[in-house]
């Protein structure tokens, strides 16, 4: 499912790409494209048209992809300065579309009329389509289509620039093949037209305008939606909360329990708190607390393990085992009569599995692969892992879950982000917090609207919390 953000801007950049047919390119591809274009008739014309669409499709995905990709790689995905700075040009160019004002600067470049000469039809075509879909390869009809450029720059989210890709591709296109099966006919004379008249193409500037202006209102919502963060601990790392009671780790692995303002030392490390548990690591065992007293319901025997995610029914733990990362669930209804060991994952070295978080039966954790990285969700009841986000250019890493809403941090770039998105919904997701200094974001922890991250600088550790 598409994000407001993601709607207004594939909106705009669908209207752009038709106005952009309005150019001598587009005029011609009619015709090139049509029954009088060529010796093959009107089924060739269709098959024409099968190609045709698919290489606009192409040609936009390939250009405001490739420039969402270089402003991620540049300083990272959104954020509220790049958000600002992608209104800020969809302002200006909605402003120069509702004057009127002369396209600057303008390409003054045609299609390669001699393709269709030395081509199948469908083949000439199918690249056709590609170089119109590039958008910058012909004639400019529209300044949206350099706003549009500006923005997949300016806020680097590939996701966001995909989708702008594939909905100025279809614009450009959508025209082209619903008017070249009819070129040569009266009605496919009359369209071209009134096509030609200036009226029709000014007002098409116009809708470019308004649509550029919506798209600036949703990347400054989206841009604003980025919180300050206010300390939660000093010295605190690896949060996990549950209701009002919070739990996290000291420097020297000591775990502590944050309720109602007072901090309580924990009987062990690496601390997880859910359902009515809270569950630490003492002497390679994994030790489940009674919540309201903390105190001893039973112990599970865990060799080597070093992260733990609990609730209700379910223990989730990560230990290093002869070299791999094992990720496994063991089902605690019965807390005195645990179930069998169930495995989730694993990974040799170099590969790394993240810490697990973990809401009901539903677990979220990272995967770390030379060549990409990745954010993963099983329910445990159904024991299938699917992929939630992936990256090949950016570091992904402890993920944290509440519902349908989930956490997790973006390294890459000039700053870590804290990103979030929802289950089953494509993409990236949205930043809701960016580390302004040298420092590292980390762990994380997600309950009641509130996130808590790890932040690790030169100056230390802390636990900060952002709403």
């Amino acid at each position: 499912m598409l994000s407001g953000l993601e709607i207004a801007l594939a909106c705009a950049a669908l209207l752009i790409g038709v106005t952009g047919t309005w150019s001598p390119c587009g005029f011609s591809m009619v015709e090139t494209i049509g029954p009088t274009g060529h010796t093959g008739g009107r089924r060739t014309t269709l098959v024409a048209c099968a190609t045709f669409l698919p290489g606009a499709l192409l040609g936009g995905i390939a250009t405001f992809g490739a420039l969402a990709a270089a402003g991620e790689l540049v300083h990272g995905a959104g954020g509220r300065i790049a958000y600002a700075v992608a209104a800020g040009i969809a302002v200006v160019a909605a402003i120069a579309e509702a004057r009127g004002a002369p396209i600057v600067p303008q390409i003054r470049r045609q299609l390669p009329e001699h393709w269709r000469r030395v081509m199948p039809m469908p083949v000439a075509a199918g690249l056709y389509g590609v170089l119109l879909g590039l958008g910058f390869t012909t004639f400019v009809l529209t300044f949206g289509v350099w706003a549009l450029a500006g923005i997949s720059l300016a806020a680097g989210d590939p996701t966001l620039g995909l989708v702008i890709g594939f909905a100025f591709g279809l614009g450009r296109a959508v025209p082209i093949v619903a008017l070249a099966p009819a070129a040569g006919t009266r009605l496919g004379a009359r369209v071209t037209e009134l096509m030609a008249e200036g009226a029709l193409y000014r007002r098409l500037r116009l809708g470019d305008a308004a649509a550029l202006v919506v798209a600036a209102a949703a990347l400054g919502a989206s841009g604003g939606s980025a919180t300050a963060a206010q300390t939660v601990a000093t010295n605190g790392a690896d949060p996990s909360a549950a209701e009002a009671d919070l739990v996290y780790q000291l420097p020297d692995r000591g775990g502590v329990l944050r309720r109602d303002g007072q901090d309580i030392a924990l009987p062990g490390t690496d601390p997880a708190i859910g359902g009515p548990y809270v569950a630490v690591i003492q002497g390679g065992e994994a030790v489940l607390l009674r919540r309201e007293d903390l105190a001893p319901v039973t112990r599970i025997p865990a060799p080597g393990v070093d992260a733990l995610a609990v609730s209700g029914d379910w223990l989730v733990m990560r230990r290093r085992e002869g070299g791999r990362d094992v990720l496994e669930a063991q089902r605690i209804t019965e807390p005195l009569a645990p179930g069998p060991m169930e495995r989730i994952t694993s990974a040799a070295a170099p590969s790394q599995v993240g810490r697990p978080a973990l809401d009901g039966e539903v677990v979220v954790w990272a995967t770390a692969q030379q060549d990409e990285s990745r954010v993963w969700v099983r329910d445990l009841s159904a024991q299938k892992n699917k992929v939630v986000v992936g990256s090949r250019f950016n570091l992904l890493a402890n993920p944290a879950i509440e519902g349908k809403h989930v956490i997790y941090v973006r390294g890459g770039g000039a700053h870590d982000q804290v990103m979030a998105t929802r289950l089953n919904r494509r993409g990236a997701g949205r930043p809701i917090h960016h580390d302004k200094g040298p420092g590292i974001l980390w762990t994380t922890a997600l309950e009641g609207g509130h996130a808590y991250v790890t932040v690790l600088s030169e100056g230390g550790v802390e636990l900060i919390s952002i709403r």
